[in-house]
């Protein structure tokens, strides 16, 4: 009886002690991995589905670039500015075709691209600058082969604006030409405003749920994160002063 108790607290005092030391070299090995991952540069580098590769860097989670802003804007106005009763044709030898658009609850029509691009607005703003827009398409397009073209020539470098944060102002100097069987080399029309953006939570796309035209829309343009909070027209004192010396920066480059 004693021989065997005393074989059985060896084994067990055996296998503990190899236990100890497997955890032990666990330990170890666990802490070397941490410090090569701790002194082990970050990826600069992510390849997105498409295959193209992009630089990448940590920021705060409503931190945007410079260039991420202006290029926002410069499409959102894009979009917004443009406006056509047709939809262009998806591939060479096709028909272009008419654009049903979306009839707005104060009765006006504005066309399926400004609805979509609508949602790159706050909603506070988005309405009543949809009907507007719906007005001003109205008057400005003549027949169904008439367009506007929103064409910018000067984006200004988003600045910070005080006492809000995640908030940044930049002037947009450009126009709109507008095309029409009378006058098919367009009338340019000026441009003017100076565009507030805020930081904003990007969309989360389901991956497995398929989606409506409208939610693709909404995901293309909030993808960036930003929202458009206001619109102002800038004053001609506004414009020659302070934007123009920008522009002679920017051609200088």
């Amino acid at each position: 009886m004693k021989a065997a108790s005393s074989s059985l607290f060896g084994g067990f005092v055996l296998a503990t002690a190899v236990s100890g030391a497997i955890l032990l070299a666990l330990t170890l090995w666990n802490t070397v991995q941490l410090q090569i991952l701790a002194h082990r540069p970050a990826p600069s580098l992510v390849q997105l589905s498409d295959g193209q590769s992009v630089q990448v860097r940590a920021a705060g989670h409503y931190a945007r670039e410079p260039e991420v802003i202006r290029r926002f804007v410069a499409e959102a106005l894009g979009m917004l500015f443009t406006w056509r009763r047709y939809i262009p044709a998806a591939g060479p030898g096709q028909a272009d075709s008419e654009d049903p658009g979306i009839v707005l609850s104060n009765r006006a029509w504005v066309p399926t691209s400004v609805f979509q691009a609508g949602f790159c607005l706050s909603e506070d703003l988005r309405t009543e600058l949809l009907r507007q827009l719906a007005e001003l398409s109205a008057r400005t397009l003549s027949g169904k082969s008439g367009q506007v073209l929103f064409s910018a020539t000067f984006i200004g470098r988003p600045q910070p604006v005080a006492g809000q944060e995640h908030t940044w102002s930049l002037s947009v100097v450009g126009s709109q030409v507008v095309f029409s069987p009378e006058r098919p080399e367009g009338v340019p029309i000026p441009f003017n405003k100076q565009v507030t953006v805020r930081a904003v939570e990007p969309p989360v796309v389901p991956g497995e749920l398929p989606q409506t035209p409208l939610e693709k829309a909404v995901a293309r343009v909030r993808g960036s994160g930003l929202e458009i909070v206001s619109l102002r027209s800038l004053a001609a004192p506004e414009i020659s002063p302070e934007i123009s010396p920008e522009i002679s920066k920017e051609q200088s480059r």
